[in-house]
């Protein structure tokens, strides 16, 4: 996702790696936007039967597609207008169903479904974005990352690798579910469909940081220029002026990555629990919150499935976005206290190779006394 954030920000010059990244996904998105409008103006079209119809999960899974490739292409420059064009195209969508002929109707709870799907895919480009709070050579590992992303995407043969890896991961997720899940209040075709979703998107994210590892060898054994991934870009890149750079030697343990993740996501989790056990013991009674449950539980259980979709989509998107956020300040913290277990490392006398005395966890110490102070202002100065 990141990668287009990156490329609708720089033009690169044709011919380039970046450029043709670009264009590919532009060309990927402009047929997926072709694509969703054949599929929701084929005449009478039904999947499902009735009491089974996955409507609602397949135009939610729709329009968030849409939005990542629009997004992330660059076609549109923005989280606003991207919201205003896919959102326009959400309506017109559903305006054009009335045409006399094709055996569909508007529907505005498919018009909600097509917004949750917008809202939660603008809200995992944003919490997937770059941060630029974190010190020189944290950015620098998210500009490395991105530019992996965006070498990968340079070759046809790599598009070609994903849409098999999202095509086999959906045909086992949604056999899996067909099968395993069957139960007598979801349908066995909105089963299909939910595990062929979670599949694929499982089989598409194995592939990419696959694919992204094995172009970061690439890019650092040919030292490409992070900007328009030409190789021989150090120092600086003749083609663009940008240039290469290598992998830091600081890194944030991954004991404390796995940490502060859980704690969002134990935090997060048991935030919306409450929630639904609220909800669930006023479903009953006749205040505003019981009427209000009930006509939601009318709308039908695809409905319901779409809505909790979006609700866990935003949920996650959340804890992602601030785990990053708290993984950059702990990275401006480093030389300063111990990144895997915080003990304060002021003061320790000079060592050929410099080690926290709680946790025997090594760490770089930085030359200069002004440093400890330059770093806490910029620490402060990016908080504010």
């Amino acid at each position: 996702m990141s990668a287009g954030i990156r490329a609708a920000r720089f033009i690169p010059p044709r011919g380039t790696p970046a450029w043709w990244s670009r264009h590919w996904l532009r060309m990927v998105a402009v047929i997926s936007v072709l694509v969703l409008f054949a599929g929701t103006h084929y005449p009478k079209l039904s999947i499902g039967t009735p009491g089974d119809g996955p409507d609602k999960i397949l135009h939610f899974l729709a329009f968030a597609t849409v939005t990542v490739l629009l997004r992330i292409s660059g076609i549109t420059g923005g989280a606003a207008s991207t919201l205003v064009l896919v959102g326009g195209l959400a309506i017109l969508d559903e305006v054009t169903q009335e045409i006399p002929g094709l055996g569909r109707s508007f529907d505005p709870l498919d018009l909600v479904a097509d917004f949750g799907g917008i809202i939660v895919a603008l809200a995992w480009i944003a919490a997937l974005g770059p941060d630029r709070s974190g010190p020189d050579w944290f950015r620098t590992g998210q500009d490395r990352r991105i530019a992996s992303l965006v070498l990968l995407l340079a070759s046809p043969v790599n598009w070609l690798h994903l849409a098999i890896a999202t095509s086999l991961g959906a045909m086992l997720g949604g056999v899996f579910l067909g099968v395993a899940g069957r139960n007598p209040i979801v349908g066995p075709v909105t089963m299909v469909v939910v595990g062929a979703a979670a599949g694929g998107i499982a089989g598409l994210v194995a592939c990419l940081e696959s694919g992204r590892r094995h172009a970061t060898d690439r890019m650092d054994r040919e030292q490409r220029c992070l900007n328009c991934l030409e190789p021989n870009g150090c120092p600086r890149c003749e083609t663009c002026g940008g240039g290469y750079r290598g992998p830091s030697d600081r890194h944030i343990p991954s004991r404390r990555i796995a940490m502060v993740a859980t704690l969002w996501t134990i935090g997060s989790a048991m935030l919306l629990f409450g929630g639904y056990l609220l909800l669930m013991t006023r479903s009953s009674d006749r205040s505003w919150m019981g009427t209000a449950v009930r006509r939601y539980d009318a709308l039908g259980l695809n409905f319901e499935m779409m809505v909790d979709a979006t609700l866990l989509g935003l949920v996650g998107a959340f804890v992602v976005h601030r785990s990053r956020r708290r993984m950059s300040r702990i990275a401006a913290r480093y030389g300063i206290e111990c990144l895997r277990c915080g003990h304060d490392l002021q003061g320790l006398p000079e060592q050929p190779e410099p080690r926290c005395p709680e946790c025997g966890e090594a760490f770089v110490a930085d030359s200069g006394v002004p440093d400890v102070a330059a770093r806490r202002e910029s620490e402060e100065h990016g908080e504010r």
